[in-house]
């Protein structure tokens, strides 16, 4: 894909010379002479480049910087300065720019320059013509302007080491998120380790996250390094982290604190380097005040916190996901399946999807495997039973139940965001008790 720059530039020559050498490169050029005309231009289109001369007429290049960087948060912003303004350079670092360079330079210096910067960038967000506004940012695909919020946070958060704490339903792609973090990272060329803590039985679960000492406990026959040691200077990625139990919960929290901690039956202090990613399904507040999760871990792993909204909140992104996973099974299988026919489509964008992005993949591939068509009908979404996906309710029942269902999420969703989350305090106002109120969440996918 053609890479889409923005150069500002009042010295005219110079501004020719790196115009054309650039357009010959290969990259789509976009040449201003002033800051003002470049804070219109950036406004008003995207780029991948931005390359700066520092001391611009009518707005200087910090300013213009800055709107850059807030239009394109993964965008590369390279500033051009004289030796006399290095400390303005190192200003436009600090304030988002990747690199400067020094007048006068070799365009050489500067195509290198952007084929390294380009080479260390393995996630980025990429248009499909094809789809119009469908986007790719590492594993996730995605149309809805939600999505596209939630990654352009994980660009942002990437950068920094700050644990951070995935929330979602289960399959809205949490471990997807974690990945395009670590991949975005300082931490990239080291190792990503997932566990999930709900699939580790809690006896086992602390050795498996910290290692032990030979003959620590029965069946410890050799010395075998934790999670925590296998991740060191990459990222250690948490499922599922609500299960923890509190003895774990204890441990955790002073690796966090101390970035150290020793084997089962050693005696020996490890220094843990690790970015700590953690996700869960459950409202951490409420395992909080049921006693479940320790205070103090909850606010340490929460510093910062994104949240997945489910697949039937972004309905933009179903079919393009659909036709993501289409291409995804039927290659395998040799397969000349063209894509879904309209009331397939129809069928897809009307389910409730409570498995989300898991449930739509596993759909497709069953789909895919047992159709001998080469377009995917209403009819290769059907149940055992024979009943037409996504269930044997009538159309009409459906619609209904759904429509109900929504109403009822909706005004669920605007009275606790009201009352700031707090449950009490909602149940209060919609006249039922705090458990009554908790089945309905549970029912309508907001526990």
């Amino acid at each position: 894909m053609q890479q889409r720059l923005i150069l500002v530039e009042d010295e005219p020559i110079l501004r020719v010379t790196l115009t054309n050498d650039l357009t010959e490169e290969g990259y789509e050029v976009t040449a201003v002479a002033d800051g003002a005309e470049a804070l219109r231009v950036v406004e008003e289109q995207t780029f991948d480049v931005a390359l700066l001369d520092l001391k611009l007429p009518k707005a200087d290049g910090l300013t213009v910087l800055r709107a850059f960087k807030a239009a394109n948060p993964l965008g590369i912003a390279i500033m051009m300065t004289a030796y006399g303004t290095i400390q303005s350079a190192v200003a436009a670092m600090k304030a988002g720019g990747a690199d400067y360079l020094l007048k006068p330079f070799p365009t050489d210096e500067l195509l290198i320059l952007l084929r390294g910067f380009f080479a260390q960038r393995p996630v980025k967000i990429e248009k499909n013509a094809a789809h119009g506004g469908v986007r790719k940012f590492g594993d996730l695909i995605y149309a809805s302007e939600k999505m596209g919020r939630v990654c352009e946070l994980i660009a942002t958060v990437a950068r920094s080491d700050a644990t951070v704490l995935i929330q979602g339903e289960t399959g809205t792609g949490k471990e997807l998120v974690a990945r395009a973090i670590h991949s975005q990272s300082e931490r990239r060329d080291f190792p990503l380790i997932s566990v999930s803590c709900a699939a580790i039985p809690e006896s086992l679960l602390e050795a498996e996250l910290f290692g032990h000492e030979k003959g620590a406990f029965t069946g410890a026959i050799r010395e075998r390094k934790g999670r925590f040691e296998l991740a060191h200077r990459g990222s250690l990625f948490l499922d599922e982290v609500g299960d923890l139990g509190q003895a774990v919960q204890a441990k955790l929290l002073r690796v966090l604190q101390e970035k150290e901690f020793e084997r089962i039956g050693g005696a020996r202090t490890i220094k843990a380097d690790v970015r700590l990613i953690s996700a869960t399904r459950k409202r951490l507040e409420d395992e909080v005040l049921a006693g479940r999760v320790r205070e103090d871990l909850f606010y340490r792993l929460k510093v910062i916190t994104i949240i997945l909204p489910p697949l039937r909140n972004r309905t933009e992104d179903i079919l393009p996901l659909a036709e993501h996973f289409i291409e995804k099974y039927r290659r395998p299988l040799g397969k000349e399946i063209r894509g879904l026919n309209p009331e397939a489509c129809q069928r897809l964008l009307a389910y409730h999807w409570p498995g989300n992005v898991r449930e739509l993949e596993a759909a497709i591939q069953q789909a895919v495997t047992l159709t001998g068509k080469d377009v995917l009908t209403q009819e290769d979404f059907s149940s055992e039973d024979g009943e037409s996906f996504p269930g044997s309710q009538s159309e009409h029942a459906l619609s209904l139940i759904d429509a109900v269902r929504g109403t009822e999420r909706r005004y669920l969703e605007e009275v606790l965001r009201n009352v700031g989350g707090q449950r009490s305090r909602a149940a209060e106002i919609l006249g039922i008790s705090r458990k009554t109120l908790w089945k309905k969440l549970k029912l309508l996918s907001l526990e």
